[in-house]
């Protein structure tokens, strides 16, 4: 078993046990419940330029076998946490392993 089979057996319980909860929201579909991480202040360079200016922004990560795909600009997380049941909408994907995916959000 290689190295991305080991990965991909134990992030769901990754996921499971330490993510938070939250609702996918695709624009076409039923919302999909799932779990994430967020973090916030993220440094992201701005894409479509060789700049020294970075800016500031949030990021989520959330399992591709749950969203059965990559999400689409405008599509929404929606967390489901005491704290925060904030609505985050995709602005667009900074990653993707094939595993997981992270994406920008606002």
């Amino acid at each position: 078993m290689g190295l991305r089979a080991v990965f991909a057996a134990a992030l769901p319980g990754i996921f499971d046990a330490a993510g938070e909860d939250a609702i996918f929201t695709p624009a076409g579909g039923d919302p999909i419940p799932c779990k994430v991480f967020i973090d916030f202040n993220v440094m992201l360079q701005p894409s479509g330029a060789e700049v020294q200016v970075w800016q500031q922004g949030t990021t989520i990560e959330a399992l591709l076998s749950v969203l059965g795909r990559e999400p689409n600009r405008g599509e929404t997380f929606t967390l489901d946490i005491p704290a925060d049941d904030t609505t985050y909408t995709v602005q667009a994907i900074l990653e993707d392993d094939g595993l997981t995916v992270k994406a920008v959000v606002t």
